[in-house]
């Protein structure tokens, strides 16, 4: 059975772009029981903070059976439909440990470590996460081809290194509808409809350094929150 990639692409107006990114293979209907209980990574966009060199994301095999664990990573020049990719220079971005087994239901960490340039650019980077079956099973179709009875998934992330020199600045323009990132590190920023709105009635948009928001969301919006890092920040209310 061959294994292809279907790209699932996820992008809000004026955001960053979140690939996920799964193999996958005929007969659907015979796996969907690997993919109810796939690999967790949790956010698929994460960061490493200006004051820290180091970020540890946590993986959980929610599998069955036990499965093997590694990751790739490519530099991009910034998230979007024509991605530019390089390779990390030497020792500027390491990850440990090179590859994990995990037992059903056992969870760990890859940590990522940042040794590149303590500078004012925001850097970002494709981080791959590979789930395999250790030990798969497999048979033949009726052209005697050897065919694989379990996915190998693979689990599409963004991670972006906030600059070093941050410089965190936003504008808002309630009239004409737009939210403005005018620093260097990117944000989201968060809509909610009207007053007494829930979190799922909110939009949200991820906003590069440059990137602005002109919608009539903006203008709709009771309330507006930016996010960034842990902190829920409110730059327009007109409800209270």
């Amino acid at each position: 059975m061959l294994a292809h990639r279907e790209k699932l692409e996820l992008r809000r107006p004026g955001g960053m772009l979140i690939k996920r990114v799964i193999n996958y293979v005929c007969l659907l209907f015979w796996l969907a029981p690997f993919f109810a209980n796939a690999i967790y990574v949790g956010n698929q966009t994460f960061s490493i903070d200006a004051g820290s060199n180091m970020f540890a994301k946590l993986v959980i095999n929610n599998n069955k059976s036990a499965r093997l664990y590694r990751i790739t990573i490519r530099a991009i020049d910034s998230p979007g439909i024509s991605e530019v990719y390089s390779q990390p220079a030497d020792g500027e971005l390491l990850f440990a440990p090179r590859q994990m087994m995990l037992q059903p239901g056992e969870s760990d960490f890859f940590k990522f470590y940042y040794h590149g340039p303590a500078d004012d650019k925001e850097r970002y980077y494709r981080v791959a996460f590979e789930e395999i079956p250790p030990q798969n099973k497999i048979s033949k179709n009726a052209n005697d081809s050897i065919i694989s009875m379990a996915p190998i998934i693979v689990m599409d992330t963004i991670l972006v290194v906030r600059p070093r020199k941050i410089n965190f600045k936003w504008s808002l323009n309630h009239s004409t509808g737009e939210v403005a990132n005018n620093g260097n590190t990117w944000f989201k920023a968060l809509l909610k409809p009207g007053c007494g709105a829930n979190e799922d009635a909110s939009t949200t948009w991820y906003l590069r350094p440059g990137e602005s928001l002109h919608s009539g969301h903006v203008k709709q919006a009771g309330e507006i929150f930016i996010l960034y890092n842990d902190a829920f920040i409110k730059i327009y209310d007109e409800c209270t």
